[in-house]
């Protein structure tokens, strides 16, 4: 087994059991009070929206969807389609989308790869997915081919972190994750570095006991419900000496 297959099974495995067992209820929580899920959308959205043609209909790909927060809030008149390496994660979605009745069409890595050469997208996304493949430049070029001339490409990328992931191959900064995509065919349009507060609430869970634990979990379905111009005013008066966590790049194909 080589080594890029051996990764993917590793990966695979720790994200079926991630997503397995998922009722309908708890897929609806992500998406209604995880904090963890939407400061990511929310400024994934907020970037896409930048695109000029996003008022239009565009067919969208959210490459690694998880828990689908970023795919099924993208305005409905986009044609969704998603990609996850899990099989747990893609019964889930087909079940948001059932009671959503939003269509939308759902591929593994391979069936995406193998699928037609005419199948490309106006907008992919890929949020928190390029430091766990073994081959980023790999997929940057899958991504290069599967859009339209002129579309764009969303990255979000996690910096500064205050844990070491195991499940991180690769770290990247702004300077990076810039090189890379310019290497790939990309011209980077925007880049956003944002979210300290994710950092803290991670400190203080490692730092806290159980009830302040509680507290926490109470905080952070709290701040799931805020817009994200409200979190960053909060975190630009409270946390300016924590660094960003995400870093979010808007890029065209050229």
């Amino acid at each position: 087994m080589d080594a890029h297959a051996s990764a993917e099974g590793i990966n695979r495995a720790f994200y079926d059991k991630a997503y397995g067992a998922s009722t309908l209820l708890q897929i609806l929580v992500k998406h209604c009070v995880s904090y963890d899920q939407l400061s990511k959308t929310r400024r994934n959205l907020r970037l896409a929206r930048l695109i000029p043609d996003f008022s239009t209909a565009l067919s969208v790909l959210d490459y690694g969807f998880g828990h689908g927060t970023l795919l099924f809030r993208m305005p409905p008149r986009h044609r969704v389609s998603g990609v996850e390496l899990s099989e747990a994660a893609l019964q889930n979605a087909a079940k948001l989308a059932g009671f959503l009745r939003r269509p939308t069409t759902l591929h593994s890595p391979d069936g995406l790869e193998s699928a037609p050469a005419d199948l490309v997208f106006d907008l992919i996304c890929c949020s928190h997915v390029l430091e766990h493949v073994p081959d980023d430049v790999r997929l940057l070029r899958q991504f290069h081919a599967r859009l339209r001339p002129r579309g764009h490409l969303l990255i979000n990328l996690p910096i500064n972190e205050v844990w070491d992931d195991p499940n991180h191959v690769r770290r990247y900064s702004a300077e990076t994750a810039a090189r890379a995509l310019e290497a790939n065919g990309f011209r980077v349009e925007q880049i956003v570095e944002a979210d300290a507060l994710s950092g803290w609430l991670l400190l203080r869970d490692q730092q806290s006991r159980a009830p302040a634990r509680y507290a926490l979990r109470a905080m952070r379905m709290m701040l799931a419900l805020l817009p994200v111009v409200v979190l960053d005013r909060l975190e630009s008066i409270l946390l300016q000496q924590h660094e960003p966590q995400q870093l979010l790049i808007l890029a065209q194909k050229v």
